[in-house]
């Protein structure tokens, strides 16, 4: 019995997805191309966030993962897709007025809610299309790879002074997280009103490393900043081929010290991974129309800074995965 060229392309293709984790995990985020624009050389989005789900209090912190994040879910017009909201130090005394507010928010209250955007697949579920209709999540941690992550401000209040060092926490060590990152592969492709990536999912939330400025900072759409910097290892050998594009929000602490650094300069910092979406823009309007394959362009959030300097820094063990919660510059 003959068997049709195409049968057989669609049998090794499900074997493959069958075979590959990865791919099995992989998810859609469809994108609208203004929305890119506007956002992709800003660090912070401000937003209208109907809060349908917060959680009772922080995540107790501990060396087996948990951070000290409060979770919140909900809905936001402007952004169109299901949607995260995290306060990093969420249980420190200087947020006590927010959590305050997120208590007296919970259940569908609106408040406006200022931080940084993300774009991660670490919690992806199917395809997720920006501008469709955005069903009320069930808990604190629907599917969703658009976060608020770290809040700056909340209902009127400032998280800027939660940008600090998360007592008790071990991030992933440079080397694990890093090497990770440099790994994801996705499929690209944009429309002239949108831009569809594909990617599996991804995790490794929090890395602690050290980063030497590539060139010296220049100002965000926001008023935040832009630093291309490299990731180091021991001060000295190189993590990361090339330099990545290191993101500081508007008037938080690490802002505030990386604004007077310069290229060769070092930081011992704890940052969180997001897609890079001025790369995204730039690669399509390289290939456009065209579905392509590429490495997923990636930036790090700055979260934090630690005192004791670059050369003091100790080595931070590696976590599990499983465990874990889990002029404009171009990387």
């Amino acid at each position: 019995m003959k068997i049709s060229l195409r049968l057989k392309m669609t049998m090794v293709l499900l074997v493959a997805f069958a075979c590959d984790p990865a791919a099995s995990n992989a998810s859609s985020l469809v994108l609208k191309n203004a929305f890119i624009e506007y956002v992709k050389n800003r660090v912070t989005i401000d937003v209208k966030f109907n809060v349908d789900h917060a959680a009772a209090g922080p995540h107790r912190i501990s060396s087996g993962g948990n951070d000290g994040d409060l979770h919140m879910a909900g809905r936001a017009e402007s952004i169109g897709l299901p949607l995260v909201v995290e306060i990093v130090n969420a249980g420190e005394p200087s947020q006590n007025s927010i959590l305050n507010d997120t208590e007296q928010a919970n259940g569908g209250k609106s408040v406006d809610v200022s931080g940084a955007w993300r774009v991660w697949f670490e919690h992806p579920g199917g395809d997720q299309i920006q501008g469709e209709d955005v069903p009320v999540p069930s808990d604190t941690n629907p599917d969703h790879v658009f976060e608020i992550h770290p809040v700056t401000q909340f209902a009127g209040n400032s998280a800027v002074q939660s940008y600090v060092p998360i007592p008790g926490y071990h991030a992933y060590d440079a080397e694990t997280a890093f090497s990770k990152y440099e790994k994801i592969t996705a499929t690209i492709q944009s429309t002239d009103t949108s831009t569809t990536i594909d990617s599996p999912k991804a995790g490794y939330n929090y890395a602690e490393f050290v980063m030497q400025l590539a060139a010296d900072p220049t100002p965000s759409d926001d008023g935040g900043l832009l630093v291309l910097g490299d990731v180091v290892k021991d001060d000295e050998e190189m993590l990361v081929p090339n330099p990545r594009r290191m993101v500081f929000a508007p008037n938080t602490p690490p802002a505030k010290q990386v604004a007077g650094l310069h290229k060769g300069d070092k930081m011992h910092v704890l940052g969180i991974p997001r897609v890079n979406l001025e790369r995204i823009s730039a690669m399509t309007a390289e290939h456009p129309g065209e579905e392509f394959e590429a490495q997923l362009p990636y930036e790090m959030i700055i979260v934090a800074v630690y005192q004791d300097g670059a050369a003091a820094s100790p080595r931070v063990r590696a976590r599990s995965p499983v465990n874990g919660r889990s002029a404009r510059p171009k990387p």
